[in-house]
């Protein structure tokens, strides 16, 4: 199964539909957050996808989750936005949360500071921001692939760049 994974589009609906056509071979879409209103109306124009998204810093007047857990064919990926988590001082918090919830994938965004990294069997990704990247990062998104063989993260830049 194949998975789209986006944060932080702050407003670039344009973009957060353009993505989802471009991946017609992903059968799940997540959001992390910031915001929502651009992820949130895209689950009639797609039904053959699944959506999940959390709640951002930015998504004030939402109740959707601060943080959940999906399993895909037996692997479970954690989700935050990861302000709550305090994000940008570190990950220990939000990776302490993801392995006890018993998560295999620990998916944040918050920073608009792109990640993709195993650390201590837990696949960690921050998507990095669609519309605002900080660091002198790109505008990108993430990509999970999850098969017999395993788990394959990536992230891509808008330009189409995979790294």
């Amino acid at each position: 199964m194949k998975i789209l994974v986006m944060s932080d589009s702050h407003g670039r609906r344009d973009l957060v539909k353009k993505i989802i056509q471009k991946h017609e071979d992903t059968a799940m879409v997540l959001h992390l957050g910031d915001v929502l209103e651009d992820i949130s109306d895209m689950p009639p124009l797609f039904p053959d996808r699944k959506f999940v998204w959390v709640r951002g810093n930015c998504d004030v007047y939402r109740d959707d989750p601060l943080h959940t857990c999906v399993t895909v064919d037996g692997v479970t990926l954690f989700m935050a936005h990861g302000h709550s988590f305090a994000v940008h001082y570190g990950l220990t918090a939000l990776t302490q949360e993801a392995l006890r919830r018993g998560a295999q994938i620990c998916l944040y965004g918050h920073t608009h500071v792109p990640c993709n990294r195993y650390q201590n069997g837990l696949y960690i990704m921050n998507p990095g921001s669609l519309s605002r990247p900080r660091d002198s990062s790109r505008a990108g998104y993430g990509l999970i692939e999850i098969c017999p063989e395993g788990i394959m993260t990536s992230l891509v830049t808008l330009d189409g760049r995979v790294f």
